[in-house]
This record gives structure tokens, C-alpha cells and sequence, in this order.
């Protein structure tokens, strides 16, 4: 950063603001037929957790960002996660570049934005 921009008020530094999205966050007392649920893949042995999770019809969001050093390791996971979609009928998508989305039977992920696309 030079002179001019420290004159100018510039700098070269991201601000960011603190969310805090626990004022969001409610607990409903209404049971659900269908959860969204989250699960890390830091290792294979999750994907059993995650493939009975769909198998109960809930939607599970896997965030691969663990794996991404591993790629042997992480193609081998994404290639069961495709076939537990295709075992219950399901479908999988990516959703950003660290998440994977599974849906069960009965539900679509449509791949095209409908708001904020360009």
C-alpha cells in the first residue's frame, strides 16, 4: 500500500463483520418427516452414517473440504456417495466448491440458480 492510498483512507485489508446467526436459530418442537443433516468426511467411515441417513429419507450435506488433499481418497468417497443416490433413487449435486448435497427418493436437485445468477 502506497502513500497516496493511506492519504486516501484506503487500505489494503478486508473488512469483514461478525454475524452472529444465533438469533436466528430456533429450536422447533414440531417433528419433521424429512431432516437436513451435516456430516464432515474426514475419513471413509462416515460414509455409512451418511448412506443410512438417506436411506431414512433425510437430506445430508457433506462438507468434503477435509478430503481435499487426499484425492484418491476423495474420488473414491464421492463415487459412493453417487451410488447411495442411486440406491435409493436419489440425487447428489455439489453446492460450492466444499459441499455435496444428497437428497433421498422422492426429491430433485435442480442445478439451475434462480436468484443471483449471471
Amino acid at each position: 500500500m502506497g502513500i497516496l492510498d493511506k492519504l486516501m483512507g484506503r487500505s489494503d485489508e478486508h473488512e469483514y463483520v461478525d454475524i452472529d446467526l444465533g438469533q436466528f436459530e430456533e429450536v422447533s418442537t414440531d417433528l419433521s418427516e424429512i431432516m437436513v443433516r451435516m456430516a464432515d468426511l474426514k475419513d471413509l467411515d462416515v460414509l455409512a452414517g451418511i448412506k443410512r441417513e438417506v436411506l431414512g429419507g433425510n437430506v445430508v450435506l457433506v462438507d468434503i473440504s477435509f478430503m481435499r488433499r487426499e484425492k484418491e481418497m476423495l474420488d473414491e468417497a464421492i463415487s459412493e456417495l453417487k451410488a447411495t443416490a442411486e440406491d435409493v433413487r436419489g440425487d447428489i449435486a455439489g453446492v460450492g466448491e466444499d459441499l455435496v448435497m444428497i437428497v433421498p427418493k422422492g426429491m430433485r436437485i435442480d442445478r439451475d440458480r434462480i436468484l443471483g445468477a449471471e
